[in-house]
């Protein structure tokens, strides 16, 4: 009797294990410095709304990490090494060993994908890509460029700026002063040096302009808009994968982020 309940229950677990593995998908990748050197003990992380962590893992001692992921789209997914990360790194470690995250936004799981992640000193922060219909043929990029050795020096003079962590979903918000402190987070845009891919292929950056971005009522900084042509190759995805990489010409902090942006299908039949 014992037997043929055990084998009734094996039975009733197959089915559910297979409708699991039909509504998830498998990533897998590396995460590595920029000079190609892994980085382990990095935390690989998805989010649901409000920045809460649905899953995560962790790199192995050669960078490499796999992680099942229920199938969805993921409002943003990050890399960060918390014993090298500012915030939270111990008080041995270095200031050229500190780090900051890597981000990826809008992040679509609805398919076994490979990952690979560069990260060190600079964050690619609240990434989007869009098209303004009727205007020229291209994308628009807007960012927050965050560097390390920038933030540092602003947080060292204005601590206020630590909102890691706080719950901003109920702040009654004030005008915004037109006085506001600026504080540079990331390079002027002549001073930046940015690359941008479009499902793996670079395209030109036609336009770059810095804007004012509030972060509380008192302070702001900067942020980018660009304008980037359109690849020359459409990919079979319903969706386009952009990856930014940036680099601070005045101090060498570099980082990269990318976004997930689903494919709209215009009058023109035209779907890029």
């Amino acid at each position: 009797m014992k037997t043929i309940l055990l084998f009734l229950l094996a039975c009733l677990a197959l089915p559910l294990q297979a409708q699991t593995e039909a509504d998830s998908v498998t990533i897998r990748g590396c995460v590595t410095d920029f000079q190609g050197l892994p980085l382990d003990s990095t935390t690989v992380l998805w989010q649901g709304n409000g920045f809460r962590i649905v899953a995560q893992t962790l790199t192995g001692k050669d960078g490499r990490y796999t992680i099942r992921l229920p199938k969805g789209k993921y409002p943003s997914m990050a890399a960060v090494n918390f014993q090298r990360y500012l915030h939270t790194a111990p008080a041995h470690v270095a200031e050229a060993d500190k780090r900051l995250e890597f981000w990826g936004w809008d992040f679509i799981a609805d398919r076994d994908t490979t990952l690979d992640i560069r990260y060190h000193r600079m964050e690619v922060y609240g990434l989007r890509a869009f098209r303004i219909p009727g205007s020229v043929p291209a994308y628009q990029l807007f960012f927050q460029p965050q560097g390390l050795t920038r933030m540092q020096k602003a947080i060292e003079e204005h601590p206020e700026l630590l909102m890691a962590g706080k719950d901003l979903s109920k702040t009654e918000q004030q005008p915004l002063d037109p006085k506001a402190l600026y504080l540079s987070l990331g390079p002027a845009a002549d001073r930046a040096k940015i690359t941008v891919w479009i499902d793996g292929e670079e395209v030109k950056i036609l336009h770059k302009q810095s804007v004012t971005l509030y972060m509380t009522d008192r302070f702001c900084t900067n942020a980018y808009l660009l304008t980037v042509d359109r690849p020359k190759q459409d990919n079979a995805l319903p969706y386009h994968v952009f990856k930014v990489e940036l680099e601070d010409l005045d101090n060498g902090d570099r980082g990269e982020g990318i976004y997930y942006l689903e494919k709209e299908t215009y009058v023109t039949g035209q779907g890029n």
